[in-house]
């Protein structure tokens, strides 16, 4: 009788383990076959990565050609060497070169996102000087400040703000985020920026008395092609791409970008870079 139950237990332990074997087997392959498939799913996705990026920097490349000349040819009708200008037709003319610029803009931004996102944006580290940096910027929108009757506010700058980054992409994110303060800032606001130094970052604080943006808004301004809308804020112009870019262009440089906002309150944009010390 014990000799058959142990036949039986045996019998029974082969049949379990060779179920397991089977189980595994099948586990196995089955992982197989999932890697295999999302190797092919990663190729593909680089692959039509790698297409879009060579078809913006064509288009890209193709729309420059036609929107300059249409620059050069306003450039060269506003100087009157057809013949003298109305108001009216001057007014037009202003209207062709301010939606030229505004291609041009778009194509670029484009153009950096696609590169970006291929990993192909070179960069070139330098030691880059915030307070200089501002004060660039703060020259370039003076005329959109004047404009909208807005104040802009430089604060003092504690410690020595200097960053190890690309001056020119520094400057490029500077200016994404004042233009973007100008344009939510309705008349008579004020556009505050500041910068402080941590242990191992500077920080750069851009803010605006806009409308503000709801807490489950924040990061959907970061994503390509986005634009909030709020009741008290003006309509604005733009792409959707200045602060997407902006951010990635932050990272890119072992940085950040954030954003803090209440509605009714305003934002507050913080710039994130390495700093740069002199050891």
């Amino acid at each position: 009788m014990e000799d058959d139950e142990e036949a039986l237990l045996r019998e029974t332990a082969l049949k379990n383990a060779h179920s397991i074997f089977l189980a595994r087997q099948r586990a196995e392959h089955e992982l197989v076959r999932v890697t295999e498939a999302l190797a092919e799913a990663r190729d593909a996705a680089q692959a039509a990565n790698d297409a879009k990026t060579r078809f913006v920097g064509m288009v890209s490349h193709e729309l420059r050609t036609p929107l300059g000349a249409i620059g050069g040819y306003a450039a060269l009708m506003e100087e009157e060497i057809h013949g003298p200008l109305s108001d009216d037709q001057r007014h037009l003319l202003s209207r062709i070169r301010h939606n030229q610029l505004h291609l041009l803009r778009l194509v670029d931004e484009l153009l950096d996102l696609a590169k970006i996102e291929s990993g192909q944006f070179g960069m070139r580290p330098t030691v880059v000087h915030i307070p200089g940096v501002v004060e660039n910027v703060r020259r370039m929108i003076e005329p959109q400040l004047s404009a909208g009757g807005l104040r802009l506010e430089v604060g003092a700058n504690e410690g020595n703000p200097q960053v190890r980054a690309d001056a020119e992409r520094v400057e490029q994110i500077v200016l994404n985020l004042l233009a973007n303060a100008v344009k939510f800032t309705p008349s008579g606001g004020t556009i505050s920026v500041w910068s402080e130094v941590g242990e191992a970052e500077v920080f750069l604080h851009v803010r605006d008395t806009g409308p503000g943006i709801p807490p489950d808004k924040l990061e959907e301004v970061f994503q390509p092609f986005v634009q909030l809308r709020a009741p008290a804020a003006p309509t604005v112009a733009g792409t959707g791409l200045g602060l997407a870019i902006s951010r990635e262009l932050a990272r890119a440089m072992r940085g950040g970008l954030s954003c803090k906002s209440e509605p009714g309150a305003g934002s507050s944009f913080t710039l994130r870079l390495p700093v740069h010390s002199s050891d």
